[in-house]
């Protein structure tokens, strides 16, 4: 009953489909309870992604008087797991009905890059397409039953190009296979891995230029998920989702233009280089001998966490940045819901140490020298220093009993050449080292250390 209440508020504030992804199939009437279901688009996922659940929505919809051939209807099936429950639909199923899903947002979250994702998928397209011949149905008459899930990220012109390189990648594995072009329906989920629980309504802006990525980009359908998702969505969050998407593709009208970036040259460059990496990474697939051996081997998971350990790489360096390094917020960071544990996020560096100094904050002294480089490394030890959440006190060089009255825990020096005066070696740290180190945040995670060694 509550779920069902839950629907119809979502259907009466923006949402135009539905994806059931959990209950029995004999839920469903309950469900579904007073929903029109030829007015809406349905989808299955999860555990609800089984024939028997398709099966229990078809036998409602022809209950209530409605033709089972004008639904919008995804029956979800996992083109690895499910290719031989989905071919056997095939025979029964109108020939609007999309059987299987390939899901690349998943793998996105576990750390794939935007081209290693669109490969996962595509390779997800071959093996669909020789499970078809060997049950001895053409692959195209298969084509037109697949739907893709793509990961928006928070960068709207990296979910452009994803939209528009994977309308190139599928009809360039249809021109290969030799069959005519038939639409994909791209489904634009909001990524999970640019979230952060640091100031955590900054999510929303980063859902808002993922969804617009995936309205210029041509998304089919796009789903978004409250800012407060790794800590537990509430009803409000959900809501303002689901208006940020209708503002997307429908009250803006982007979704009226086939393709509105067409033409950019940056837009076309960007498109044409991801759709090669695309291919690329398709291929590297491919001479693995497709993509359930590579899943079996480990192929696919040891790519993600690659691509994820050097992604956090660069955040640690100070290479790439977030929100979170920019706008430091204080507090002690929320912990996120065990189901999101495994979604590699590059703000969880950050959270960590937040949570570090929140345990522990040292007495954090900065002594300024008489070099040109001083203002410089200041600004930007202090800049890490907040994005850490610790503070410090600034002292000239040569405040000569200031310093030992401070009795600072550490003391960070800017434009120094030499060790102060009165200051222990073993807590003296250089500024320029700092910045200068590989992976700055270990080198603040050094600064967490008490003396006598404990943590």
């Amino acid at each position: 009953d509550a779920a069902n209440v839950d629907i119809h508020d979502a259907l009466g504030s923006g949402a135009t489909a539905l994806l059931l992804q959990s209950g029995a199939p004999a839920e469903i009437g309950q469900l579904l309870d007073g929903v029109v279901l030829m007015a809406v688009g349905l989808g299955l996922g999860g555990e609800a992604a089984t024939q028997a659940h398709y099966r229990t929505i078809i036998e409602r919809a022809e209950a209530q008087g409605e033709a089972a051939d004008m639904l919008d209807l995804d029956a979800g099936l996992d083109v690895l797991t499910q290719a031989d429950e989905g071919l056997a639909l095939h025979a029964l199923a109108p020939s609007g009905h999309r059987l299987f899903r390939i899901d690349g947002w998943g793998r996105h979250n576990l750390g794939l890059t935007a081209a290693q994702e669109l490969g996962y998928v595509l390779a997800g397209v071959a093996e669909l397409f020789r499970a078809a011949e060997s049950a001895g149905i053409a692959p195209a008459d298969i084509a037109g039953r697949v739907s893709v899930r793509l990961a928006l990220p928070a960068d709207m012109f990296a979910g452009i190009a994803a939209c528009r390189a994977m309308r190139r990648l599928w009809n360039g594995i249809l021109l290969a296979c030799g069959i005519d072009p038939v639409p994909v329906r791209i489904e634009g989920f909001a990524s999970l891995r640019m979230m952060s629980v640091l100031d955590h309504e900054v999510n929303m802006l980063r859902t808002t230029t993922a969804f617009l990525g995936g309205a210029i980009g041509g998304a089919d359908a796009m789903a978004g998920f409250g800012h407060d998702l790794l800590t537990g969505e509430t009803p409000g969050a959900r809501r303002t989702a689901r208006l940020a998407q209708v503002l997307m593709m429908a009250e803006s009208e982007i979704a009226r233009s086939l393709d509105p970036a067409a033409g950019a040259p940056f837009i076309e460059s960007r498109t044409d280089d991801l759709a090669d990496a695309g291919w690329s990474a398709f291929q590297e697939i491919e001479v693995a001998a497709g993509l359930s051996v590579a899943i079996n081997a480990g192929m696919i998971d040891a790519q993600a966490a690659a691509a994820a350990s050097e992604r956090e790489a660069r955040m640690r360096a100070g290479e790439e940045l977030l929100g979170v390094t920019l706008q430091p917020t204080s507090g002690m960071p929320p912990e996120i819901l065990s189901a999101f544990g495994a979604v590699r996020r590059p703000a969880a560096c950050v959270e960590a140490i937040r949570r570090r100094t929140a345990e522990f904050s040292p007495r954090i002294l900065i002594l300024r020298g008489a070099t040109d480089s001083v203002v410089a490394e200041e600004r930007g030890i202090r800049r890490w220093l907040d994005m850490a959440g610790l503070q410090a006190v600034t002292l000239d060089a040569g405040s000569g009993s200031v310093v030992s009255d401070a009795r600072p825990d550490i003391v960070i020096g800017c434009g120094l050449t030499a060790l102060p005066e009165g200051v222990e070696a073993g807590n003296f740290r250089s500024a320029s080292a700092i910045l200068d180190a590989s992976d700055r945040i270990a080198a603040l995670e050094d600064l967490l250390v008490q003396k006598g060694g404990a943590r």
